[in-house]
């Protein structure tokens, strides 16, 4: 954005590798060295732990030999599981698969009990799904009559629990094998309805319904009874057997004596409780069908998306509120350089404008050629990620198309610039995507007849603090800039604030992370060149109880034997982050095409464009704040939209230990918005205001209480109601007398060589209070990387689908290690993946699978 500092550090090159935000390098090399001999090199140790992200837990009988073994086969040895949970599992048919300890005998269905509340959500993710590996469930109440089942022939079965009580759940293997994933979470959340003076309706107007014999001729008017005194309605429209339109002729003065006792500040029209008092006047009266008030209607920009009610990261920003001014113009070009898309995606069609291939060597180009006209992300590799397509989904999926999910921008041109693959890249390659992006001379020898209005890099060095900035680079996002565009990159993620490039060259966003509490996420970067922050996720938690974790979803892809296919991921990081700005600042550029990037950094440095959610004003690991669409796309010019609550998280999950959560209230609109203090319908619950302002807008703390309870899960719901509208927030908690830890599954920790993905050494076992230690000893100098995952269908590689995986820093984002010295590594988590992949298997953050180290071959010492 504006001039930034810059840390220097000696020479280096940046090494090559790829997490949630890409990495390049564009460091110069280092000098020579001394040719005098010198004494052979010591060896060092290698220590840390995985640790498992809570609410996981295993199958007790998966197919590795080497795990521990507990039955679940039948309702009598059912597994208890806690509530949410994400249970990573394995069934086959007696000699499906590959061989294990089910093999012969087969493993045909795993039983669960769970105490359930009404509308949660069972849902089972299957990881090879086909004709021949068919997966079902069922669900049984506590005396093992069936209640539900969902026996489809796709990747996805989904049951909703019919009421609350403590059942039994079957995953069953009608055919072949498969790894699973099965959820339980809350169900989608809508706001509270029903008869309220809180809606937004017309004052005065009352829609009714006669019986035939007793409806009034149009002009006529009927009187009524209420507490306020009698009241004439006379009829303005209808007729006799349908629907009539009554208008009230005399409001009584008097309305607001009927309101009980509200906080001082609470403006109701006296005219809308006279009419809500006149509507129950009419319920009671036996010439009356029915009686409602005329509520006023609008477009409704509530995408139908099917994975809309799990992208918790859009109302954190509030972009309904935004939709409500723009949903964008399909004459803003957004270039997104990254490795490529997949043009075929359902969820990406007729959003995506032609774009262009810029990396040069075929030896790491995955698609056998050098520059070309085809950004298609290929694949291939059986680990790819489909970064690209993730950011670009979040810019600008298909939305309202009734399936995937929803993009920040409904219209959008999006110009798909491939630049670096997943296993690396150049920044040449990146500055060449840049530089045709913005229309100027590259390498291609052509420019788009349109340059790009924003640019998005999700993209940055390995190691920020050895990564030095460029002076060449720094020329060309000057000249970008000096054009008109506006460029947005991601802070990195090394939980470091050494600046991360090329977000943090002068002229670039640099964008920070937060989870979905609005903190700052545990590995975004920090420090003095952070411009902004957005929603990029942590997975290590379901703080919302929907059974998935916290992660950003966006479309993906696999590539597993099977062939690439399209589909959806939760990733995390602040390669999420950045497209959440870049998607905005498109919604900005529709409302107002003139938007210049000096405009945009008077509008962020001034609070017109954020939450300030950090230290009072600009700091490091927020810059000027979360940023907020609608406020975004007023400050650009649009008209605001009006005031409307909007409560963040939706939903509450205490699970079965936690015992405090925050809750956050505030105007997703425009206006004055006057928030009463919240009310929840359980003993156990309770909820207080923490930092909130004069109209009761900010944060809050919601406790559980679990003394005196009885072992099951409980739900309840924080009733909020405000000036404008009300939420209602759904909350569960488990009680469980049974202590069960978070659980990934009998791990193997892995060593590998980060250039050739050998496995060096490797720990196995299971957890200890949810964590697993790993040692590696002598050990030379160089560079390592430490995978961790399960090997559930004991097909001997670890973090296929299905299975649990977590590496050093995260899963998607394995960290090279330079060891000179023991070095003790902080813990990282692993978990299992959940996807959300209603046409296909199951995805995740993994880059596996990674080979297990073979039982023959010398372990380290």
């Amino acid at each position: 954005m504006h001039n930034k500092a810059s840390r220097h550090r000696p020479g280096i090159s940046a090494v090559l590798a790829l997490g949630c935000a890409l990495l390049l390098t564009h460091c110069g090399g280092g000098g020579g060295g001394s040719t005098a001999s010198a004494p052979p090199p010591s060896t060092y140790t290698l220590s840390g732990g995985a640790v498992a992200a809570a609410g996981n837990v295993t199958d007790g009988d998966v197919n590795d030999p080497l795990a521990p073994y507990t039955a679940n086969d039948s309702f009598a040895s059912a597994q208890e599981i806690p509530n949410p949970v994400n249970v990573g599992g394995y069934v086959n048919r007696p000699g499906a698969g590959s061989p294990g300890r089910s093999y012969a005998s087969g493993d045909i269905s795993d039983y669960f009990h769970a105490a359930l509340a009404s509308g949660q959500q069972i849902t089972l993710s299957i990881a090879n799904s086909t004709v021949s590996n068919d997966l079902d469930l069922f669900l049984y109440d506590q005396g093992g009559n069936p209640v539900a089942s969902s026996e489809g022939t796709g990747s996805t079965e989904s049951i909703s629990v019919p009421a609350d009580g403590s059942y039994f759940i079957q995953v069953f293997a009608k055919a072949g094998t498969s790894n699973y994933l099965l959820s339980i979470g809350q169900g989608t959340f809508t706001p509270a309805s029903g008869l309220s003076v809180l809606e937004d309706f017309v004052p005065g107007e009352i829609i009714v319904r006669f019986r035939p014999a007793a409806a009034p001729q149009p002009g006529a008017t009927t009187t009524v009874s209420t507490q306020s005194g009698r009241m004439d309605l006379m009829a303005h429209g209808g007729a006799a057997g349908r629907e009539m339109l009554l208008v009230m002729q005399n409001i009584p003065q008097a309305a607001t004596a009927v309101l009980p006792a509200t906080p001082p500040g609470n403006r109701i029209d006296p005219a809308k409780i006279a009419t809500i008092d006149a509507i129950k006047a009419l319920r009671r009266r036996a010439d009356v069908l029915s009686a409602e008030p005329n509520r006023r209607m609008r477009l409704q920009l509530t995408p139908n998306d099917s994975g809309y009610p799990l992208q918790w990261h859009y109302p954190l920003i509030n972009l309904p509120q935004a939709w409500d001014v723009t949903t964008g113009d399909r004459n803003v070009i957004v270039a997104v350089v990254d490795s490529g898309v997949l043009l075929a995606h359902p969820d990406l069609q007729g959003q995506l404008i032609a774009g262009y291939d810029f990396i040069s060597d075929p030896a790491i180009s995955l698609d056998g050629d050098g520059i070309d006209n085809n950004p298609d992300d290929p694949g291939g590799t059986g680990t790819t990620l489909f970064h690209g397509t993730h950011v670009t989904g979040t810019i600008g999926a298909a939305t309202n198309n009734g399936t995937g999910v929803a993009g920040i921008n409904w219209l959008v041109s999006i110009m798909p610039l491939r630049a670096i693959t997943e296993q690396g890249g150049t920044g040449y390659d990146v500055l060449q995507a840049v530089r045709y992006a913005a229309g100027l001379p590259n390498d291609s020898g052509t420019t788009p007849a349109q340059p790009a209005d924003v640019i998005n890099l999700s993209i940055g060095c390995t190691d920020p603090c050895t990564c030095q900035p460029s002076s060449a680079e720094q020329a060309v996002y000057t000249q970008v800039r000096n054009r008109g565009i506006i460029v947005v990159a991601a802070a990195g993620n090394s939980n470091s604030a050494c600046p991360s490039y090329p977000a943090a060259y002068a002229g670039v966003v640099s964008v920070s992370a937060v989870d979905i509490n609005r903190n700052r996420a545990p590995y975004s970067n920090f420090g003095s060149t952070i411009d902004i922050a957005a929603p990029g996720g942590n997975s290590a938690h379901d703080i919302n109880g929907d059974g998935y974790p916290d992660g950003v979803l966006s479309t993906a892809g696999t590539d597993n034997p099977g062939g690439v296919q399209p589909t959806y991921s939760f990733l995390q990081g602040t390669s999420m982050a950045a497209p959440h700005v870049t998607g905005v600042v498109a919604l900005m550029r529709a409302v107002n095409p003139s938007l210049t990037p000096a405009a945009f950094d008077n509008l962020l440095a001034t609070g017109q464009l954020t939450q300030d959610i950090g230290a009072a004003g600009r700091d490091d690991l927020y810059g000027y704040g979360l940023i907020d669409a609608h406020k975004a796309v007023v400050a650009a010019g649009g008209a605001p939209a009006g005031p409307t609550l909007v409560a963040t998280p939706a939903a509450l999950n205490f699970g079965t230990f936690g015992t405090t959560l925050s809750l956050a209230l505030e105007n997703g609109g425009g206006g004055v918005l006057d928030v009463n203090a919240p009310t929840d319908d359980a003993a156990w619950l309770a909820v207080a205001a923490g930092t909130v302002d004069a109209n009761g807008n900010g944060q809050y703390t919601v406790q559980a209480d679990r003394s005196g309870l009885v072992a099951g899960t409980y739900t309840a719901t924080i009733h909020v109601t405000s000036s404008a509208n009300m939420v209602d927030i759904p909350v569960v908690m488990q009680v469980s007398t049974a202590t069960i830890s978070a659980d990934a599954g009998f791990l193997y920790t892995l060593l590998l060589d980060p250039a050739t993905r050998q496995t060096l050494g490797q720990v196995q076992g299971s957890p200890v209070n949810g964590r697993y230690s790993y040692r590696f000893d002598k050990l030379d100098p160089g560079s390592y990387q430490v995978i961790s995952g399960s090997d559930l269908n004991n097909d001997g590689y670890v973090c296929d689908p299905g299975e649990s995986c977590g590496a050093y820093l995260t899963a998607a984002n394995p960290t090279t290690i330079t060891l000179n010295a023991d070095l003790v590594l902080p813990d990282f988590i692993t978990s299992y993946p959940a996807g959300f992949a209603p046409q296909s298997g199951i995805t995740g953050s993994s880059a596996g699978p990674y080979r297990r180290l073979d039982a023959a071959l010398r372990r380290l010492p």
